[in-house]
């Protein structure tokens, strides 16, 4: 009787082993985590901005009893987008938590643009990407 492992179930173990790395590299490449988090991160954020104009926006609507207008343009530093409530006319959207601002600090990213429309609805661009 021989004792260790056979020629042939080392080849069929090394083939296995094989075809299993190779289903695991086609799965990443195809899937990226890392890019899917980055998207992730960045829809998030978008949808936190959105969310802090719109209750900025409705303070101040409810403060005035006044309606609200946006003018489109670009957010950040220096922006260029304003809006329009009651007393307030044409003011620039200014980020952070101090009085009169947005409440929330707007995130930068390499490459990035943050834009609003006239409509009120906040723009993320990265590169060539928007989200």
């Amino acid at each position: 009787m021989k004792k260790g492992i056979s020629l042939i179930v080392l080849v069929i173990t090394i083939i296995v082993i094989i075809i299993l790395a190779g289903a695991v590299i086609l799965s990443l490449a195809n899937n990226n985590p890392i890019a899917q988090a980055t998207t992730a991160v960045y829809k998030q954020d978008k949808v936190a901005v959105q969310s802090a104009v719109n209750m900025f926006l409705a303070k101040l609507m409810a403060g005035e009893k006044a309606a609200a207008t946006v003018t489109a343009g670009t957010l950040g530093a220096p922006g260029t987008a304003t809006y329009t409530v009651g007393q307030y006319v044409n003011q620039l959207f200014t980020f952070g938590t101090g009085v009169g601002n947005v409440g929330i600090a707007l995130p930068v990213y390499a490459g990035g643009a943050w834009g609003i429309t006239s409509e009120g609805v906040v723009t993320l661009t990265v590169g060539v990407t928007p989200y």
